[in-house]
């Protein structure tokens, strides 16, 4: 059942991406979002790349402080991996990848607004980009799709919840429809368009910048 440009742009008008207050002023300078593992390399950390972020962890690269985002919910015994995967190859998969929450004029998916709540107390930012805008900016960079919350595996009835090369694919190759993607994810960095509006809540209110 794929998932084509034109129904993700019908049914998930929205995009939402949550960073730490303190990354937005580097996201609307150099508009763009960088994956971790890109992030991690230029600021000499590359060590981190397949390493279980516990808590936040904070790097510097050329002077500025870039706040990364725990994985504290990725949990090893909660997935049932790829034969030949390790744990670690996961997290490095992961970290490859820039994550947005789908979603329409009300806010994020359900999935979304729970992510916020995680970290509401420390006041994140939202961006919140148009999904045509996104798509037109990065036409080589095509988005890959996830029916999980990847980074926060769950068992269900004893069963582990899978991690494999198939947990993010692109739309051709989706075995699911649109309502089911939870995440929708680029591999390396994503260029942003013109128009990005930033709100501290997932409903907003919105701010263009």
């Amino acid at each position: 059942m794929p998932i084509t440009h034109e129904k993700l742009l019908q049914l998930r008008p929205f995009l939402f991406h949550l960073t730490a207050a303190a990354n937005v002023a580097r996201i609307l300078r150099t508009r763009g979002l960088e994956s971790t593992a890109s992030i991690l390399r230029n600021a000499g950390r590359a060590d981190l790349d397949r390493a279980r972020r516990r808590e936040h962890v904070h790097v510097d690269v050329a002077g500025e402080r870039i706040e990364l985002r725990d994985q504290a919910p990725l949990h090893a015994g909660n997935m049932a991996l790829d034969d030949g995967w390790t744990f670690d190859d996961f997290v490095a998969h992961l970290n490859e990848r820039g994550f947005f929450w789908p979603g329409g004029d009300a806010g994020p998916i359900s999935y979304g607004a729970r992510h916020y709540e995680r970290y509401a107390v420390e006041k994140p930012a939202i961006l919140r980009i148009a999904t045509a805008a996104l798509l037109a900016e990065n036409p080589e960079r095509p988005p890959h799709f996830c029916r999980y919350n990847s980074g926060s595996p769950r068992c269900s009835n004893g069963r582990k919840s899978p991690r494999t090369a198939r947990t993010f694919v692109r739309g051709e190759e989706a075995d699911f429809g649109l309502g089911s993607v939870v995440e929708v994810t680029f591999v390396g960095e994503v260029r942003l368009p013109a128009r990005v509006e930033l709100g501290a809540q997932p409903r907003g209110p919105w701010r263009i910048r």
